[in-house]
């Protein structure tokens, strides 16, 4: 008994020392992946910016993909692209006694042109984004068969996914592992895992693209 009490504590010891190591192995390189979205941000001429501690309130999608209001903008930024002004974060669930792992995402938003009800675009097959959410088709075979859509307002939904915007996004590559979503006063798109340049790119490009292709002059409320 006397001799197991010793390895007890050296036990616990070495799972503290392991826990501090690894919890600074996760920093480092998490700083280290921040570095390298920073450098290729600054290449394209946007910029570091403060958190935004109100994207909670301009999109849903963080907290439909981690299932919680408290998180961490790791990284914040900003800029213009192909002339449509933009934020990105990288967004990070702290671990809780329910879930014991890191979850980061990665967002993008530009703003929404004329405000109005929300719209969701997912890929189909059960998900954060689509668990719970009733689909509405909008009578485009290829597009309804790749595509989950939610929405508060199904006719204003299907204006909006116009033929040849339900067309482009049904062979559109980014839409994979991508989430669309027009809120009240932004459009934005989310990613699970780190923000990579690559992700960044992909999802700013994406939004300007829907953000052209929407016919929002037709959606502006009449005078």
């Amino acid at each position: 008994m006397k001799l197991l009490v010793p390895v007890v504590l050296f036990l616990i010891l070495v799972l503290i020392v392991g826990a501090v190591f690894v919890g600074r192995a996760g920093r480092k390189k998490v700083l280290r992946q921040i570095g390298q979205l920073t450098a290729y941000c600054r290449q394209q001429g946007w910029s570091k910016v403060a958190p935004d501690r109100q994207i909670g309130a301009r999109t849903l999608l963080p907290y439909q993909a981690t299932g919680s209001a408290q998180l961490n903008v790791q990284a914040q930024f900003a800029g213009v692209h192909r002339g449509v002004e933009f934020q990105a974060a990288q967004i990070a669930r702290p671990p809780s006694a329910r879930r014991t792992t890191f979850q980061r995402v990665g967002v993008v938003y530009v703003p929404r042109r004329v405000p109005g009800p929300r719209v969701q675009i997912a890929e189909r097959g059960l998900s954060s984004a689509t668990f719970l959410t009733r689909r509405i088709a909008v009578d485009n075979g290829p597009f309804d068969a790749v595509c989950h859509v939610s929405a508060e307002d199904e006719g204003f939904a299907r204006t909006v996914l116009h033929p040849g915007l339900t067309a482009a996004l049904a062979q559109d590559a980014r839409m994979r592992g991508t989430v669309v979503a027009l809120e009240q006063e932004y459009v934005a798109a989310l990613q699970t895992g780190p923000l990579t340049p690559q992700g960044l790119q992909s999802m700013l490009d994406l939004l300007v693209d829907v953000d052209s292709a929407v016919p929002w002059q037709s959606l502006a409320p009449q005078r």
